[in-house]
């Protein structure tokens, strides 16, 4: 357990670093120093820069894709759960971005790191929202039908044209605007679907 704590307590420290310092001037002995060890102990559970990096990054995934599992899992209107999951999916980027200033810089430049966190973020969102749409989507046998895992990429698309609304100023209650939107349009488009293969 003690081992598990100190490992998290690094990720912790090494997060506030990133977020204020920066990727390039964080080093291991900053991190080390800061997190009131020594390098051999940053060491002991991380062989590089980048290793601290990839946990923060699946940290910080974790606490977006946490709530928009919990909220898939918890409703049960098909409707409403996607409208919900634009308004967390967008506050929840929101708050990684307040927590961490320097990512919008690179998010408004598009920087390879965070296309990359962008991409796991996808693959995990993508691995909440194929299920979904397989439970709630029922799948006649015809050519041309969209598959759950084609819906789920139809509609995380949409929602992520609006990410980068948020590197500007006040751009959260747009964001969630232009998602709520977007859910409305596909949500029609579900309806249309429907009424023709009825």
């Amino acid at each position: 357990m003690a081992r598990k704590n100190s490992r998290d307590m690094i990720i912790g420290v090494a997060a506030g670093l990133f977020a204020t310092a920066g990727l390039r001037r964080t080093t291991m002995e900053t991190i080390a120093s800061a997190a009131g060890r020594g390098r051999r102990t940053i060491y002991m559970y991380f062989s590089n820069k980048a290793e601290i990096y990839d946990a923060v990054v699946e940290r910080e995934i974790g606490q977006i894709t946490g709530p928009l599992l919990d909220l898939v899992s918890s409703l049960k209107v098909f409707e409403d759960v996607l409208q919900r999951y634009g308004e967390v999916r967008v506050s929840q980027l929101n708050a990684l971005l307040l927590r961490n200033p320097l990512l919008l810089k690179d998010f408004s430049q598009g920087h390879s790191r965070v296309e990359r966190l962008r991409e796991r973020l996808n693959g995990d969102e993508m691995k909440i929202l194929t299920p979904f749409f397989r439970k709630y989507i029922s799948h006649k046998e015809y050519p041309g039908r969209p598959s759950s895992e084609e819906y789920a990429t139809i509609f995380l698309n949409l929602l992520r044209g609006s990410d980068r609304l948020l590197t500007k100023k006040d751009g959260l209650s747009e964001a969630i605007r232009i998602s709520s939107i977007s859910t409305g349009l596909f949500l029609r488009g579900l309806d249309g679907l429907r009424e023709v293969t009825a």
